[in-house]
């Protein structure tokens, strides 16, 4: 069992991504717009090692109301400069996506929309989950059979 345990870790986080990469992009196709009130913005660590100076990341943390009245809270992580995060929405407002069956399965909006990062997070799940585990069958060896050449001639 013990040496089992890895696999399953890996496993079970395939599948996390698997469903990160999927569910997303769902939020962004069939999810409904409100907007948001940010709550609070905390900027993370220090800045960023990168090319590109002056890049931090931060955690927008906002709050939206459903059409029935119940407050839904959530957050999100977003890369700004080192003094503020912009919000070209409205001042102190996000756009926000989320389920309506779930919405505690919320994004903002900008980040919701299917793209290049979703795709590459559910393969990695997938390989993770189910690719590396696959086992590896032995490839049959076909017989060749070799002719002797005649060069045209036959030999009678």
């Amino acid at each position: 069992m013990k040496q089992h345990l890895p696999r399953i870790f890996l496993t079970l986080l395939g599948l996390v991504l698997m469903a990160w990469g999927i569910v997303t992009p769902m939020v962004g196709l069939f999810g409904e717009t409100t907007d948001a009130l940010v709550t609070h913005v905390r900027r993370q660590l220090g800045e960023r090692n990168e090319t590109i100076p002056d890049r931090y990341t931060h955690v927008i943390s906002y709050r939206f109301t459903l059409p029935d009245k119940e407050p839904v809270e959530g957050f999100s992580y977003v890369l700004g400069t080192s003094f503020s995060i912009t919000t070209p929405h409205a001042p102190g407002l996000v756009k926000v996506r989320y389920l309506p069956v779930f919405p505690q399965v919320n994004t903002l909006e900008y980040q919701a929309y299917p793209n290049l990062g979703h795709l590459i997070v559910l393969a990695v799940g997938y390989l993770l989950a189910f690719g590396l585990w696959r086992e590896k069958t032995p490839k049959k060896r076909r017989r060749v059979r070799t002719e002797k050449k005649t060069n045209g001639r036959n030999k009678d």
